[in-house]
């Protein structure tokens, strides 16, 4: 009996003994990554119109200015060892994510985000690069807005024209000249929304938010949607024009 026991104790040990060589194995320090960027700027002559902004994911900012046509700046980011083999293979996956500007006229500018597209199993077992990508995006203070966001946060500060933004997980911030006249459109899905400006707040089934407000006919008209992620809209404290 005693020997069973005996037996059977150090058999407990031998099981220990390997869990703990597992546990330490996964503590060995793994090599620091770095960050890994690549920014481009692409300058557009464009005097005044309708700008949209589609297939983006990741933080868009849409800001006025008072230099010539539209800039923008955007910034393909991600963390790898810092091998060289490592780097030159994120630069690779990093020149995969293509940002076009395509002008339909002299008054429509169309701002497109090209992604690469990878399987479900590649989906599914997370075996799709970490990408970020990032937008810094200059335009006229009178430009009108159409903004898309997959996931990622939108914010939109001096623009005087309509804004449309829209963003499947994120939030909006807006901030908008004060003297100017809106008609507001505001709804979250999943979150909360604070105004600077006066209009109707309705909250429904505790979770969702919508705002409201009806402006003069000449009002421009601000729409905004997030299905999860807060809403902001402010009053511009001074102009923002940049150069």
């Amino acid at each position: 009996m005693y020997a069973n026991m005996e037996g059977g104790g150090l058999q407990v040990l031998r099981n220990l003994s390997v869990v703990i060589l597992i546990s330490c194995s996964c503590l060995v320090a793994k090599p620091p990554k770095v960050y890994v960027p690549v920014v481009t700027d692409e300058h557009v002559d464009f005097v005044s119109g309708a700008i949209s902004v589609t297939g983006a994911s990741g933080q868009l900012n849409v800001e006025s200015w008072d230099g010539p046509g539209v800039q923008i700046t955007v910034t393909r980011s991600t963390y790898r060892t810092g091998t060289p083999k490592d780097l030159d293979r994120a630069r690779v996956e990093l020149g995969r994510y293509h940002v076009t500007a395509d002008k339909k006229g002299a008054s429509q500018l169309d701002i497109r985000t090209d992604a690469p597209r990878y399987g479900f199993f590649a989906r599914l077992f997370h075996q799709t690069p970490d990408v970020q990508v990032d937008y810094r995006i200059r335009v006229p203070r009178d430009a009108k807005l159409t903004l898309q966001d997959r996931k990622g946060d939108i914010v939109v500060t001096g623009v005087s024209g309509d804004i449309d933004a829209r963003v499947h997980e994120g939030d909006i911030v807006v901030q908008l000249p004060p003297a100017g006249a809106y008609s507001f459109d505001a709804k979250c899905g999943l979150g909360g929304i604070y105004s600077d400006f006066e209009g109707s707040d309705r909250i429904a089934h505790a979770i969702s938010e919508r705002f409201t407000a009806n402006g003069s006919g000449a009002a421009k008209k601000i729409y905004l949607r997030s299905g999860v992620g807060g809403i902001t809209i402010q009053k511009e404290s001074a102009p923002t024009v940049t150069k």
